[in-house]
């Protein structure tokens, strides 16, 4: 994920994946280079069905940072189609059924959590992140994230590495609004309370766990 762009606006063309569930076939609509995220997805929701019973129409589920929808497709009888929220327009009240976003996202932070060997914790979309003003736009970051958060609260707190903040220049966004301010932070937001990771541009050049030790992997 780049300072001011993500590679899902490059030309990759998009492309349907399907799985037949149950005497449904569902279907995943994403950008071409995501092709093996969606079939991991397609598995979940076969999992998922073969434990709780048939998905219905509406059918909300959370994976990871974000929660997806099944709709039955209009004039296609049998065909389930899985949307996202919009991060484009409104993730409140519109959805897409490019999921590229929702899943570059996902592999992402999977990224961050396996090269770790860590489970990590989820932080939604719709939760919150607090940031020192102007930390956005700085080349030398760092997230932290609180022991204890509020319902709604992420726990995550963006901050400069150089410099001092004043109290008074904090300002709280969704998670989501960090997609068109600055994607690359994403990476790291499903990391376990209590961690702080430092990015530099949008590279993670540290992560520290709660014993205050770096534990990312660094070239020599």
């Amino acid at each position: 994920m780049s300072h001011s762009d993500s590679p899902i606006k490059e030309q990759s063309p998009l492309c349907q994946r399907t799985k037949q569930i149950g005497n449904r076939t569902f279907v995943v609509t994403c950008r071409e280079f995501l092709a093996k995220q969606a079939d991991f997805l397609l598995d979940l929701f076969a999992d998922v069905e073969n434990e709780s019973g048939p998905l219905r129409n509406g059918a909300k589920i959370q994976v990871g940072w974000t929660i997806l929808i099944v709709n039955e497709r209009e004039g296609h009888e049998g065909q389930m189609e899985i949307v996202a929220p919009d991060y484009d327009t409104n993730p409140f009240t519109e959805t897409n059924r490019d999921l590229s976003v929702s899943l570059y996202v996902q592999m992402a932070q999977n990224h961050c959590l396996q090269t770790l060997q860590l489970a990590g914790e989820t932080a939604l979309f719709q939760d919150k992140i607090v940031v020192a003003k102007g930390a956005l736009e700085e080349e030398h970051v760092y997230l932290q994230r609180a022991e204890q958060a509020e319902a709604g609260d992420s726990g995550w707190y963006l901050g400069p590495v150089q410099g001092e903040v004043d109290s008074d220049g904090l300002e709280s966004y969704y998670i989501f609004q960090l997609l068109k301010r600055r994607p690359s932070l994403l990476q790291a937001l499903a990391l376990p309370r209590g961690y702080i990771a430092v990015l530099k541009g949008d590279q993670i050049e540290a992560v520290l766990d709660e014993h205050d030790e770096n534990v990312w992997p660094t070239l020599h």
